[in-house]
């Protein structure tokens, strides 16, 4: 398992070595740009909103594996703690922020009584039985 865990952090370094260099953005940057395509992305795969702890949580595990590779000492001058902290702040802003006011400014839509049944064509209006005959 450690052997498997170790090429897995070997390939992710070479990966995103070449993948700064094609991009041209500085490593602050592609820590901000990452977070934010993972966090959407979970929510597109998962079906939840954006601020959803579970979207928040797949963000935090990447970064969290990202600076175990890094302290493995395979990342370019990234081998430290305070390069680890600084990267986890960087990463963990913007998915914090989208989780903290995505709750607050746009809550969640509560569920109907179960007493009103809603009819499918006249959805405002409770449905109403036939008369029976």
């Amino acid at each position: 398992m450690q052997d498997y865990v170790q090429q897995l952090v070997e390939y992710w370094i070479g990966y995103k070595i070449r993948l700064l260099d094609a991009v041209g953005l500085t490593n602050d940057a592609m820590h901000i740009h990452g977070s934010l395509l993972i966090l959407f992305g979970s929510a597109i795969i998962l079906r939840r909103r954006p601020d959803s702890i579970w979207c928040w949580l797949i963000v935090l595990v990447a970064e969290l594996f990202n600076e175990y590779a890094d302290l493995q000492g395979q990342g370019p001058g990234e081998a430290t703690i305070d390069a680890a902290m600084h990267d986890l702040y960087n990463t963990m802003f913007w998915p914090t922020i989208i989780l903290i006011l995505g709750r607050f400014m746009f809550p969640r839509a509560k569920k109907s009584d179960a007493k009103t049944d809603r009819s499918g064509d006249f959805a405002d209006q409770p449905f109403k039985q036939s008369a029976a005959v």
